[in-house]
Formats: C-alpha cells, structure tokens, sequence
C-alpha cells in the first residue's frame, strides 16, 4: 500500500503512525531549572503516551510507504500536466521568507513531489493500492482531483485507490467533540482510528480528473472549497475576511498577529504565506504603511503596521 499526504505535517504524522505499535513518542523537561513537579508531570505524560501507544490500532504500511505531493494546487498557475517551473513559482511566493530561502523551499517541495509521482507510478502500476489522506481544506481537494487525473494513463480499472476523509468532528468518551483542520493535527497514535477508507472506483476517479481538467482549463489564480467542492475563485476572494481582521486592529499592529487571528478565522481556508501575500496587496495599494522590517532569517510578515485606509 501507497500512503499519500499533501503536507509535510501530514507526512510527519502519518510516518510516526506507521513507525510501530502506537507510533513513536518522546516528552522531554527542556533546560536545567524544571523542578520534581515538572519531572513528575513529564513522566505522567509519557506514561500516558505509552499506554496510547499500547491501545493505538494497528495500520497496514510502514513509514517508507508515505509519499507526499506538497504543491499547494489551490494557489496560482496550475496550467502544467506534471509540476514545473510555474508550479515551483508559486511555491516560492507562498513560503514568506528571503528570495534565496523561498526558491531554496519551492526546490524542495517541488522535488519530493516530483519524486512521489515517480513512486506511485511505479507502484500503482504494478497493482498496489493507493490510500489517499484528504484534509477538508483546498489544497487537500485540489490534490486529489490533480491525482486522479495524474493516475489516467494507468487506467482508472486496473487500479485500487481509496480515499480517507478527515471527519469533521471526534466525540470522545469524555463528552467532547474534537475538530481537526487537517491530518496533521491529528495525533500520530489516533490514525488508524480516524480512519475510514471508501474505495474510489473508476467512474469517480474518472469524474474527479474531469474536475481537475475543469479547473486546469479556466486556471484562476485561487481556487476555494464551496459547497464541499473546488472551485474557480478571484485572488481577492478572502478579502473580506482580512479587512475584518484588520479593522478590528489598532492603529498600529503586528502583521503576524493579525494573520493568526485571520487564520483562526477562515479555518481551514489558507496558509500563512497566502494571507500575508494579500496583505501586502493593501500596503502596494496604500491603506497600510510598513512600519517596521523583519529581521534577518525572519517571516516577511514580522513587521509592525500601520492602518491608513482600512
């Protein structure tokens, strides 16, 4: 069996899921002042994660059977039949940080797909199933409809592939009820119970590359999940969420503030680097003003601003 993921949280996650009985755990005291409660209270927790581990169902696989398609589809050109040039241009602009460091990122990310293509191929094609991951988010839904459409020219009747929806909501034994915004967040241990796989049969797989050749076709510049599908939307199409946020700011504010708050907003919606891309459109527009730079090795989004038109 093939795993695949479309984030390296989600590829971290699930690989310490596959890694054994439980998954692998640590819990560390962090600097040389923790004092007996401290102690104490870290073996309690270990203690803990070990008798998850012991009661953790068990998933087919091992860590090496993880691949991962980071590209983040739902943002920027998605023109190319395998991911390129454009692709790795839009990964760079979302990743918030230096030139050298963006492309440096986009490099990365660009070849671990590209690598994880190369693996499915192989291995879809010689009969193994594919398990696809799917968060509820964007991303997650423009992933999979990108794979299937990947997957044709091994035709959709001699494979076996089968999604995971993330549950919208846990009710645990406690009374609580548990919202996850992706896998990631999903506590290694807790997979295989979250888990409920539905076979993806060659019509549906084939419907979903149609989807994806529907976007591809109109190639807006975001894509959004409404009404639980994917769909065609303006770069501006979040906008009124950041100037919620932003208004409800002071005169003066940390961008990176406002950007957890907008992300807490529009859960699951976007990602850091996309809100602070929108961000910066009202500061080229003049209704903020950059008080402040980030410094070295820092978010491009560490910066003070003010409000000027907001």
């Amino acid at each position: 069996m093939v795993h695949v993921v479309f984030s390296t949280s989600e590829k971290g996650s699930l690989r310490v899921a596959l890694s054994g009985p439980g998954g692998a755990a640590a819990v560390a005291v962090i600097g040389g002042t923790g004092g007996p409660l401290e102690r104490l209270a870290a073996k309690r927790e270990a203690a803990r994660q070990k008798q998850r581990a012991a009661e953790a169902l068990l998933m087919e696989g091992t860590p090496a059977d993880v691949v991962c398609l980071p590209l983040a589809l739902s943002v920027g050109d998605i023109s190319e039949a395998e991911p390129g040039e454009k692709r790795k241009k839009e990964l760079a602009g979302l990743w918030a940080m230096s030139p050298a460091e963006n492309e440096e990122f986009a490099e990365k990310m660009l070849e671990e797909s590209r690598r994880a293509l190369e693996t499915l191929r192989r291995r879809a094609g010689s009969g193994e199933t594919v398990r696809v991951w799917q968060s509820p988010g964007a991303d997650d839904a423009c992933g999979v409809r990108f794979l299937a459409a990947w997957l044709r020219p091994l035709e959709f009747d001699k494979l076996t592939v089968e999604r995971v929806r993330l549950p919208e909501f846990e009710a645990r034994a406690d009374g609580t009820a548990v919202r996850y915004d992706g896998w990631g967040e999903v506590e290694p241990w807790h997979w295989a119970a979250l888990a409920d796989p539905e076979p993806l049969a060659a019509p549906v797989l084939n419907a979903l590359a149609l989807e994806w050749a529907m976007l591809q076709a109109q190639n807006a510049p975001l894509r959004a999940v409404v009404n639980g599908r994917p769909v065609s939307v303006p770069e501006d199409f979040y906008d009124s969420f950041v100037r919620d946020v932003l208004r409800a700011q002071p005169k003066e504010f940390r961008e990176a503030e406002a950007i957890g708050t907008l992300l807490a907003t529009l859960r699951p919606g976007v990602s850091d680097g996309f809100a602070a891309r929108r961000i910066e459109a009202l500061v080229q527009a003049g209704l903020l003003e950059a008080m402040s730079s980030p410094a070295p090795g820092r978010p491009v989004y560490d910066r003070v601003l003010r409000k000027k038109g907001i």
